[in-house]
């Protein structure tokens, strides 16, 4: 039971990194279609600059888990190398829960402000904002499992990342 939710896990990390991937193409299409009406013909389509922003913002809350779970957060690798290895998963246990309680506190904000903001909508597109404001609480749960994969990781596997990045910069 433990190995399928670890790997529908992984799944779900690796779709949602695939998805920020081809958002971040289509983000950079749109900021380029945007250049070519503002400066070549002359009048800007202000609704691609809108799209691309939101775009972007779904982007960034997408691959937030992909990001925790290769460990792509800023890590406080001096204090986890000196301690001993009960002390790591101490630390490492006590920083999973203040990440997965941010998560939440994410997750129950942001979904009130996609609430709350459901009746406005985007000038420039006439969609209902509460679309860009969804990312957030999405984002922060699909970032749930990123975290838990990472801090399930054996020991050993860490230890030997951090030497082979100390041996990068030597």
């Amino acid at each position: 039971m433990r190995k399928i939710a670890l790997n529908a896990a992984e799944r779900l990390i690796s779709l949602t990194h695939n998805l920020a991937a081809i958002l971040l193409a289509v983000a950079a299409l749109l900021v380029f279609w945007q250049v070519v009406t503002r400066f070549i013909l002359g009048d800007a389509a202000a609704w691609s600059e809108v799209l691309a922003r939101g775009i972007v913002i779904w982007m960034v809350f997408l691959v937030s888990g992909a990001g925790f779970r290769l460990s792509a957060m800023i890590p406080l690798e001096f204090v986890r190398s000196v301690l001993p290895d009960n002390l790591q998963r101490i630390v490492g246990f006590v920083v999973m829960v203040l990440v997965l309680a941010f998560l939440g506190v994410l997750i129950w904000f942001g979904t009130a402000m996609a609430i709350r903001v459901s009746t406005q909508q985007v000038a420039m597109l006439g969609v209902p904002i509460s679309w860009f404001y969804a990312a957030i609480p999405l984002g922060a749960a699909l970032a749930v499992p990123g975290v838990l994969l990472e801090f399930f990781r054996p020991i050993d596997e860490l230890r030997d990342e951090t030497a082979a990045r100390d041996e990068a910069f030597e």
